[in-house]
C-alpha cells in the first residue's frame, strides 16, 4: 500500500441539483455527496494478514412533498419526506435519475407530517470545527503503519497479555450540501478506529478483552496508555469472580460511561441514551417528556452532586462535530441541563418547528458533561460498605423513554475492607435518570470522542443481581 494524497473535495453533482429542481411535487429538497478515502489494516496477532485501500463515494437526496393529509381533516398542508441514496450509475442516468426522484416524491406523500421549512443559509456563514488531522490525512497508510508499530510496541510492553487480532482504519471523508432554499456548505474530517482483542494468559488459563478505540486525530489515540489498561483488565479477567448480589453504591468508570456501547441509539452514549433523549424535541413534542423546561430532569431535586450537560456540536476533535448537521442547521454547543435543572431542548429542524422554536440547535452530536469534585479514591470509599464499580459491561441499552436498564457485566471490580477484587458476571440494573437523585461526580475527566465527562461516577442506589 503506497502512500497518497488527501480525498479529493467533495461537489454535489450539478446534474443532481438540475434533477431535483426538475421534478414534480419536490415542494423543497435537499442532497449531500460523501467522499471516502480509507486505509484497512488486519492483525492477526502481530502479522499483517491484510492491507486495502477503499475509496467510495455516496449521494444522498431528500425529497419533501406538501399535500393535504390523510385524514382529511386539516385544512392545512401536511409535508412528506423521504431519503433516496443514489449509485453512481444513477447519478449519470438522466432516465435513470428522474425515475428514482419521481419514487421518492411519491413515498413523501405517504407521509403525513406538521410542516416545516429547511434552513437557509446562516448570515454568519457556518462555524469553524477543528475535525480534519492534515498530518492524518496526507498520509492514511503511513497512519496506520504508525498505530501498528507502537500497539505492537505498547503489547510486547505488558506481561502475560498477547494482541490476538486487531482492524485498524483510518478515513479522510469530505462531504459537500446543498439545499433547495440556497444553503451550501461543506466540510473534511479525519477519522481513525481501532477494533483489537488482547489474550492474557496464566497457565493454561486464557481471557479474552475487547475494546474499541475511535479518535479523530492520531495524538489522541493515547495507544501505549490505553493499551496498558486494556491489558491490566485482561489479567483481571482471569481472577475475576461472579459478584454477589447487592443494592448500594456502584461507580461506572471510563467506558462504561462511554459511547461505544450504544450504535443503535442514534450515535448517542450507551448509558446517558435516556439523557440524550429526554432533553430532545423530538421528546417534548411527542409527550414523551418525564420532565418539562425549569423540573429536575431526576425527577426530583438530587441529594448529591447535579448535573450539567451540552449538546456540543463544536467540541475540537469530537468524533460527532462538524460545521452542520445533516440538515444544514449549524452546529452549536447548546446548555441542555444546568445544576440538575432541564433548561432547553436540543431540536432538529423539524422539531423546532413543531414546538414554534425560533431557530433549530441542530442534532445531538457530542455529550459533555460538566466535571463534578470528588477524588477517584474518595468515591471508592468503603466505610459504609462494599462498593462496585464496573468499567466494562457486554452492552448497555438502556430504555431511552424510561430510561431502565439491565446490562450484564464483563469486568467490574468490588472494592471493600480487605481490598480490591474483580468481578464479571452478573447484571446491573436501575434506572438512569433518577440515578442521577443521588451521585457524585468525578474531577478526573475521561474522553473517549464523543463523551466528554467525568471519569467515575458514583450512584448512592443501583442493583446488581450475582450470586
Amino acid at each position: 500500500m503506497t502512500s497518497q494524497a488527501a480525498t479529493t473535495a467533495a461537489e454535489v453533482p450539478a446534474q443532481l441539483i438540475e434533477a431535483l429542481a426538475a421534478t414534480p411535487g419536490a415542494d423543497d429538497w435537499q442532497c449531500a455527496l460523501r467522499r471516502d478515502d480509507e486505509a484497512q489494516m488486519y492483525l492477526i496477532g502481530t502479522r499483517i494478514e491484510a492491507l486495502r485501500q477503499v475509496n467510495s463515494a455516496q449521494a444522498q437526496a431528500v425529497l419533501y412533498s406538501d399535500h393535504p393529509p390523510a385524514s382529511g381533516e386539516d385544512a392545512s398542508l401536511a409535508r412528506g419526506s423521504t431519503a433516496v441514496t443514489l449509485s453512481s450509475g444513477e447519478l449519470a442516468d438522466p432516465a435513470r435519475l428522474a425515475a428514482r426522484l419521481a419514487d421518492g416524491v411519491a413515498m413523501a406523500r405517504l407521509i403525513d407530517n406538521p410542516p416545516f421549512a429547511l434552513p437557509t443559509m446562516p448570515a454568519s456563514g457556518f462555524p469553524e470545527t477543528r475535525i480534519n488531522d492534515d498530518d492524518l490525512a496526507r498520509d492514511l497508510p503511513g497512519a496506520l503503519e504508525a498505530i501498528r508499530a507502537e500497539l505492537e510496541q505498547a503489547v510486547a510492553a505488558q506481561p502475560e497479555v498477547r494482541l490476538s487480532s486487531a482492524e485498524l482504519y483510518a478515513t479522510h471523508s469530505s462531504t459537500a450540501f446543498r439545499n433547495s432554499r440556497g444553503l451550501s456548505g461543506a466540510y473534511e474530517g479525519t477519522h481513525t478506529f481501532v477494533d483489537l482483542a488482547l489474550l492474557a494468559q496464566a497457565g493454561n488459563q486464557e481471557a479474552e478483552f475487547h475494546a474499541m478505540i475511535s479518535r479523530r486525530r492520531l495524538a489522541d489515540l493515547q495507544i501505549a496508555p490505553t493499551i496498558a489498561a486494556y491489558a491490566a483488565y485482561a489479567r483481571d479477567v482471569l481472577r475475576a469472580t461472579p459478584p454477589a448480589t447487592h443494592s448500594g453504591p456502584v461507580i461506572l468508570s471510563g467506558d462504561a460511561l462511554g459511547s461505544m456501547a450504544a450504535p443503535a441509539l442514534g450515535g448517542f452514549p450507551g448509558f446517558f441514551a435516556p439523557v440524550a433523549f429526554q432533553t430532545s424535541g423530538q421528546a417534548a413534542f411527542q409527550k414523551l417528556a418525564r420532565c418539562a423546561i425549569g423540573d429536575f430532569l431526576s425527577g426530583e431535586e438530587p441529594r448529591g452532586d447535579r448535573l450539567t450537560v451540552h449538546a456540543d456540536a463544536l467540541r475540537p476533535w469530537g468524533n460527532h462535530s462538524a460545521p452542520f448537521d445533516k440538515d444544514g442547521v449549524p452546529a452549536t454547543n447548546v446548555p441542555l441541563v444546568e445544576d440538575g435543572v432541564l433548561r432547553r431542548y436540543w431540536t432538529d429542524m423539524r422539531a423546532a418547528a413543531w414546538l414554534g422554536e425560533s431557530a433549530p440547535t441542530g442534532e445531538f452530536a457530542g455529550l459533555s458533561i460538566a466535571r463534578g469534585k470528588w477524588r477517584l479514591e474518595d468515591l471508592r470509599s468503603v466505610a459504609d460498605g462494599p462498593v462496585y464499580e464496573i468499567v466494562s459491561f457486554s452492552l448497555m441499552l438502556p430504555d431511552p423513554i424510561t430510561g431502565d436498564f439491565v446490562a450484564e457485566i464483563r469486568l467490574g471490580y468490588r472494592h471493600d475492607a480487605s481490598g480490591v477484587h474483580p468481578i464479571k458476571g452478573g447484571s446491573l440494573s436501575g434506572n438512569v435518570l433518577t440515578a442521577f437523585q443521588d451521585a457524585r461526580l468525578s474531577a478526573a475527566i475521561f474522553n473517549d470522542g464523543a463523551y466528554y465527562g467525568p471519569m467515575s461516577i458514583r450512584f448512592g442506589a443501583l442493583s446488581i443481581a450475582g450470586e
